[in-house]
């Protein structure tokens, strides 16, 4: 799945000329916790999220007593005191392009700890991602679908814990029995154990899971 897949093409955006007020109320009544700010161009030029409204002089925690200190810098100054949304933005923005995978897009958010991100083909924005976006997909996926049949489903199981979890062929079996699927041989960690046990329940058609799987040395 790609970033074209799953994101909001109906953005809503604001001017860097806009004041903070407005953008606030404006977050209020389409219930985001950001906007995308664009120039008269239509250029994306930054982020005004929640984030960089916690500490606004409205509610008493952007004072600045004009030395400089660590805490009290101009450029905190500013953000706290500004009316102009492209004083309080945030920059530079983090994109990502429409065919980029939607996993690297999860990866962006987490690492970069942001709650959005705009979608480019190019250099138009061309929509948008937000952490519900990927909490949707995650509610709407399902199982791996495999053909019908025991043998079916234990051929693609074994893929699963090889090619996921790079386990050795030779050091491993799956067997099906009255529908369940046990798995036989040995790893070198319970870690590596449990991770097994989820790979073989993500196949559909998998019934019950049996562990069977021995830590070496255990």
């Amino acid at each position: 799945m790609l970033a074209r897949d799953i994101m909001n093409k109906k953005v809503l955006s604001i001017s860097p000329d806009h004041s903070v007020s407005h953008a606030a109320r404006t977050m209020l009544e389409a219930r985001i916790s950001g906007l995308p700010v664009s120039d008269d161009r239509g250029r994306l030029i930054g982020m005004l999220s929640e984030g960089d409204l916690l500490r606004r002089a409205e509610l008493g925690l952007a004072a600045w007593d004009g030395t400089g200190r660590a805490g009290a810098k101009p450029e905190a100054f500013i953000k706290g005191h500004s009316w102009r949304v492209g004083d309080v933005m945030t920059q530079p923005v983090v994109t990502v392009d429409e065919d980029v995978p939607l996993g690297r897009v999860a990866e962006l958010m987490a690492a970069k700890r942001i709650k959005r991100i705009p979608v480019m083909r190019g250099e138009e924005m061309v929509g948008i991602i937000t952490r519900s976006d990927i909490l949707r997909t995650i509610a709407a996926s399902g199982p791996d679908v495999v053909a019908a049949g025991d043998e079916a489903v234990r051929r693609a199981v074994l893929a699963r814990l090889c090619s996921d979890l790079g386990l050795d062929r030779g050091s491993i079996d799956v067997t099906i029995e009255h529908g369940n699927v046990n798995l036989w041989g040995e790893v070198n960690s319970e870690t590596l154990r449990e991770a097994a046990r989820v790979a073989a329940e993500t196949i559909s058609g998998a019934g019950g899971v049996r562990n069977r799987l021995r830590i070496v040395g255990n």
